[in-house]
């Protein structure tokens, strides 16, 4: 009993498993072909082309390693500053000089490295404008 009970289960997570693939592999179809009709287009603008183009390609846009690095570095900030704060706040309950400073200095390279990524987009958009 308990054997077909497993049988039917393992048949019907195949099911729905091979449905769901169907189904992708459907709507991946319908996205390709809207794409190439919009590609075959001669109206469109150079900068639509290249979007669809990367769309239908499956190719990453020029600057999205670049936005990678800069999420990693504010997760790591983040994280920096809030460890900073908690050996900071440890050091102040338990009066240890050591873990104050310690805290303090590990919070501001936190804060340094967070702040960064804003500063860099900053500097690049100014230098866009000029």
């Amino acid at each position: 009993m308990e054997f077909l009970i497993s049988l039917f289960v393992l048949i019907f997570l195949f099911q729905l498993g091979k449905t769901q693939m169907e189904q992708r592999s459907k709507e991946r179809e319908q996205r390709l072909q809207a794409l190439e009709k919009a590609l075959a287009n001669p109206s469109i603008d150079r900068v639509t082309l290249q979007q669809l183009a990367q769309q239908l390609t499956g190719a990453k846009a020029p600057r999205a390693a670049s936005n990678t690095g800069l999420a990693w570095l504010l997760a790591i900030g983040w994280l920096t500053l809030f460890v900073g704060a908690g050996v900071w706040a440890i050091g102040y309950m338990l009066g240890e000089d050591a873990a104050l400073a310690g805290g303090v200095l590990v919070m501001l390279i936190g804060f340094g490295l967070v702040t960064y990524p804003f500063a860099l987009r900053e500097m690049e958009s100014r230098r866009s404008q000029s």
